[in-house]
């Protein structure tokens, strides 16, 4: 009986692992990260003007912690500005587990404390959706043509996204939020 108990266990585990999630659209509710990476936005579109029209805002959950003692840090978030599609659409890692809109830009959010710790599948049904709605972020598609010189000669068309907007150049910014303040500071290139 003991041992049917543990395989019985065992199977459901290795079926929860299995299953398929979905990217959530999600509200935020914290004050202070729905305020900074509004600012972010604002600061962004002046430095760079083609955020205005392309690009979205990528925010890492790097780290969440309960209240220990003398441990006063509560949360800490990456914010980037991104303007790249998903390069690998099989990838589960490419995609965030949740997104939502601040100022009419896309936000996505990676939660690293779960991505870490456990391997999420997202089912294809919501990877094409969330792919859809990243499409309105990114610049538009063109047709190059290009000749084929190694071989016949033939004129190859081929459609491609130009890249115009990738990210500013800095690594975006750090917030830390502690249980009395928080603190804003730039990323560098080991955040």
């Amino acid at each position: 009986m003991k041992n049917a108990f543990l395989i019985l266990t065992f199977l459901s585990l290795l079926n929860v692992q299995a299953q398929e999630l979905d990217i959530h659209k999600i509200e935020l509710t914290d004050i202070v990260l729905i305020s900074t990476i509004s600012e972010y936005i604002k600061e962004t579109k002046q430095n760079f003007s083609e955020f205005n029209n392309i690009g979205y805002i990528k925010v890492s959950i790097k780290s969440v912690n309960k209240p220990n003692l003398g441990n006063e840090l509560k949360r800490v978030y990456k914010i980037e500005d991104v303007g790249i599609e998903i390069l690998d659409k099989n990838e589960d890692w490419w995609y965030p587990n949740y997104y939502t809109y601040i100022d009419n830009k896309l936000i996505i959010i990676y939660n690293k404390t779960i991505d870490d710790v456990l391997n999420i599948k997202f089912s294809n049904k919501s990877k094409r959706k969330f792919r859809k709605i990243l499409e309105e972020y990114l610049p538009p598609k063109k047709k190059f043509k290009f000749i084929d010189f190694e071989g016949d000669g033939k004129t190859i068309t081929e459609i491609y996204r130009h890249p115009t907007y990738l990210g500013s150049e800095s690594y975006g910014i750090i917030l830390e939020i502690y249980w009395k303040t928080h603190q804003i500071r730039k990323a560098t290139h080991y955040d």
